[in-house]
């Protein structure tokens, strides 16, 4: 299970059964309690025997539309907290800014890569109930995030919104490759970005305030980034 994620109980609302069950492995293998509904039907009574505390929704259901579903939990005072990640064969822009407005925590588009929904899902995790650790020290580097304050050896660091974020992302799964896209999940959130070279260009200016050549930040040829705690 990744270091900042507790165990959770999580939702899946999705009509087609194979996307619903590669959904269903891939947490249940970090260790989470996976429940699935193929239809609303099937989510609301899942929702009054099993509360969950994320729910992966499908937009095309076949009893209905998952953001009028979406709009109804946001509106229930006993569901309304529970983060929302849209997933729909839809990838036009404005179809997402709807699925926002309609309460979505996050939108993702089929066909998606399952480590972009984990970062995905886990990102919503850290905004909406917190990571489960307060700190964290490796390689010398300290983050504080309740402080949010990052020390090199017990030097402060100033770091960007951004740069902070990504440091938390890759010190709490140490040596775990990240794709770019995981990492645009991960650290961006919503924005809706051109393409991976922000990324990169946050990466290096990361790893040059963190003594550049001596970084524990590396680039893995063709996959994208991690960071490295062993030697």
């Amino acid at each position: 299970m990744p270091e900042f994620m507790r165990q959770l109980t999580l939702l899946i609302v999705e009509d087609d059964i194979l996307n619903s069950e590669i959904v269903k492995t891939a947490f249940q293998e970090d260790g989470h309690i996976v429940n699935c509904a193929a239809s609303l039907g099937e989510c609301r009574d899942e929702l009054e025997k099993n509360k969950p505390e994320v729910i992966i929704l499908d937009r095309g259901l076949p009893d209905g539309d998952g953001f009028q579903l979406c709009l109804t939990l946001k509106k229930d005072p006993r569901f309304k907290a529970i983060p929302i990640v849209i997933l729909t064969g839809r990838a036009d822009v404005r179809e997402k800014i709807l699925g926002l407005r309609f309460g979505a925590d996050d939108y993702l588009t089929k066909p998606f890569a399952i480590e972009e929904l984990r970062a995905r899902v886990g990102a919503v995790v850290r905004r909406v109930y917190g990571g489960a650790e307060t700190a964290v020290s490796l390689c010398g580097i300290t983050m504080d995030f309740k402080a949010i304050t990052v020390t090199v050896k017990g030097r402060p660091l100033l770091l960007t919104n951004r740069e902070f974020e990504l440091l938390r992302v890759f010190m709490e799964s140490p040596n775990n490759v990240f794709s770019r896209d995981s990492l645009i999940a991960a650290v961006w959130h919503n924005a809706v970005l051109t393409g991976s070279k922000v990324v990169d260009v946050t990466v290096m200016n990361l790893r040059r305030k963190l003594g550049g050549a001596g970084s524990p930040i590396c680039a893995v040829r063709s996959l994208g980034y991690k960071f490295r705690s062993e030697g």
